[in-house]
């Protein structure tokens, strides 16, 4: 990387950037008009460079400039400045991009005449230009005294490439010591890269076959016969299987990787063949690199895998089975581990990988070893199923969800909300209405509301579950369907028939019956029934907790705006505030008044800042509104509260924004 692209010199062009712009602002230096020649505008910069009276920053953006817009006349004044210290890494980050071979030029003959960091600075941008005619010079300097010179050089030659390159950089290499050599070794490598590139890949093999030796790092070591492999292509098959059986944890952690990359179905048969001769840790990993592979042509030593010994290697198998499969092979297998495995580890691995094979034929057969499993297995097979939204099993699972096993009835639930349709809503609206088992009420209902959100049109939805609801003759009937069709209307608007249906719910003699039409009401999803809700929380006082909520939700949606429905929020919350009896119903009205935008919502709030239990909550709510007030005639008011809360709220984040909202409001003078 060179230092005109590095973090410091980008920091550093941006700090002089905003000195630039506060100069530009004073007159100096005035940007060029829209519409001026480019040869103009670089004589101007050129210009700027050149005065005496120039400043730092202006030149530096100059520079900047240029290298985006900069000529062949620009090039001769640049190269003036590579020896200047300050100067140096700005003209070198307007020369490095130009295209002429003048800039190239420009900074070989620099090499000449700088030195230290200036003479760093210099080779970098040469290997950022890939400059090949500076090899013979860069060469030179792979033995300078000063390390940074000799590795910038190494770095460079690396980077240009080329049989030149190459060799003298390994003929340095061999007598380098320490971090030079380890910056040679890196160059060697990356040359090697560009001869690769450029199909010179014997080169190239020759490079990477030298730098596996013991003697470097093993970072380099295992990049280095990654390289020797690929390189070779096909013939580098040998070589790997080789390094494959090593002990060398450098060149084993080289040789997978290769493995999984180097292409060909005859390398995947290369590998298959090496299996058996692996110890069990190697064999898993192997099986792994297969799969990673996705070549059918390794089927026959997976399936081999899936009867070894070692527990690890017959799960690797199961696992890599669908990423091999041939569309037939791998199902039956698959199949009897999941009847019949010889472990947990198994069982769960062959189930996730059936979940990968595809195809009807699947799904029957997973369907077939379903009805004979056993009840765990049966509710690990139902959720596969589900899974693979396999629909043919609709039926089965209708039938276990009726089943006396919980368990099993609860997962072909879970899997019903999934691959059900529709018209099997009747039988799951039974279901769900006749589960006596709490656990089991809870998947019933999630499948009767999953289905009924698959009907189309959207406002046809709580149909079915609203027929049933006006034709239930008992009361437990009546309270189960109330369950899922709250859900339902929450999720798919509610119309003024179902909103009938619900309010005559909530008339019912039966107590169930009416507690579940107030949950329904209260999760109405407009403020349809708020005027319902508040006669609740003014009659039934066990119900008005409840009542209040979801009322109080609904008056606040209505007072922001995010509900268009007719309601006199401000009577509600009125009406409402008179009945709070407990702190949590305190707390319900707090919140919803914070959504207010007129005075009345500040004034209902005030005692409330007096009260201890819920003084935090108000404090909050009062600087919600504020900013509804600021700029109406009581925006005084407002801000001398806001100045109390300031002064005297507990809470250090209260006191914050209480403060930073009281200093947004400037009442208006009383003319």
């Amino acid at each position: 990387m060179t230092l005109a692209n590095s973090t410091s010199f980008r920091a550093t062009l941006a700090a002089i950037l905003v000195a630039v712009t506060a100069t530009l602002s004073r007159g100096q230096g005035a940007p060029l008009a829209s519409g001026v020649p480019r040869a103009e505008e670089v004589r101007k910069l050129l210009a700027t460079l050149q005065a005496a009276d120039s400043s730092y920053e202006q030149k530096a953006l100059a520079c900047h400039r240029l290298a985006i817009i900069g000529t062949k006349d620009a090039i001769p004044v640049l190269a003036t400045f590579l020896t200047d210290e300050k100067m140096a890494h700005y003209a070198r980050h307007a020369l490095e991009p130009m295209p002429d071979p003048a800039a190239g030029a420009a900074l070989r003959e620099a090499l000449g005449r700088t030195q230290g960091k200036l003479l760093v600075g210099v080779v970098n941008s040469i290997g950022f230009r890939r400059d090949s005619a500076a090899t013979p010079t860069l060469a030179k300097l792979l033995a300078a005294p000063d390390r940074e010179v000799a590795t910038a050089a190494a770095a460079a030659l690396g980077r240009i490439g080329g049989t030149e390159a190459a060799k003298h950089l390994q003929a340095t290499l061999g007598k380098a010591q320490g971090e030079t050599r380890n910056a040679l070794a890196d160059a060697c490598l990356a040359c090697a890269e560009q001869l690769v590139a450029e199909r010179k890949r014997s080169e190239a093999a020759a490079i990477y076959d030298a730098m596996t030796a013991p003697g470097f790092p093993d970072y380099l070591r295992t990049a280095a016969m990654y390289g020797a492999i690929t390189s070779r292509e096909a013939g580098g098959v040998a070589l790997l299987v080789k390094q494959l059986h090593a002990q060398d944890k450098a060149m084993l952690s080289a040789a997978w990787r290769a493995a999984r990359e180097l292409p060909g179905a005859g390398v995947t048969k290369a590998l298959a063949a090496e299996f058996a001769k692996f110890p069990a840790d190697k064999q898993t990993a192997l099986l792994h690199v297969l799969g990673d592979r996705t070549d059918s042509t390794a089927l026959a030593v997976v399936l081999e895998g899936t009867k070894a010994t070692a527990p690890a290697v017959r799960v690797a198998a199961l696992q890599v089975l669908p990423r091999v499969d041939d569309g037939k092979s791998s199902l039956p297998v698959l199949l009897r581990a999941v009847t019949g495995g010889q472990s947990p580890a198994e069982t769960d691995a062959a189930l996730a990988s059936l979940g990968q094979i595809g195809g009807a034929d699947a799904n029957a057969s997973i369907l077939a070893a379903m009805r004979s499993a056993a009840p765990a297995l049966k509710v690990k097979l139902i959720a596969l199923l589900a899974t693979r939204r396999a629909e043919n099993a609709r039926a089965d699972l209708l039938k276990l969800a009726a089943g006396p096993e919980a368990e099993v009835a609860k997962a072909a639930l879970r899997a019903l909300a999934v691959v059900a349709r529709p018209e099997d809503l009747s039988e799951l609206i039974r279901l769900s209405t006749s589960a006596r088992d709490d656990s089991v009420k809870v998947p019933a209902d999630l499948a009767v509301y999953s289905v009924s959100m698959k009907i189309t049109p959207a406002a046809k939805r709580p149909e079915p579950v609203l027929t049933a609801l006006r034709s239930a003759k008992d009361a437990p009937t009546r309270a189960a369907l109330l369950r899922p069709l709250g859900a339902i209307i929450k999720g798919t608007g509610g119309s003024p028939q179902a909103l009938e249906t619900v309010k005559s719910a909530l008339k019912d003699s039966d107590a169930q019956v009416r507690l579940a039409a107030l949950r329904c009401l209260t999760d109405w999803p407009d403020a349809s029934p708020a005027g319902l809700l508040l006669e609740v929380a003014q009659n039934e006082p066990d119900h008005r907790e409840l009542a209040l909520r979801g009322g109080a939700r609904m008056a606040a949606n209505v007072a922001a705006g995010r509900d268009s429905t007719k309601l006199d929020h401000l009577a509600w919350f009125t009406q409402a505030n008179q009945l709070v009896r407990t702190t949590e119903e305190k707390l319900i009205i707090v919140s919803g008044l914070g959504s207010l935008r007129q005075i009345e919502g500040l004034r209902m709030l005030q005692p409330y800042l007096e009260d201890p239990a819920v003084a935090t909550e108000a404090e909050l709510a009062v600087v919600e509104l504020s900013a509804a007030l600021a700029s109406t005639s009581h925006a005084g008011t407002v801000k001398g509260v806001l100045e109390k809360i300031t002064a005297t709220s507990k809470d250090a984040d209260v006191r914050r924004k209480a403060g930073k909202a009281a200093k947004g409001i400037q009442p208006k003078k009383q003319k």
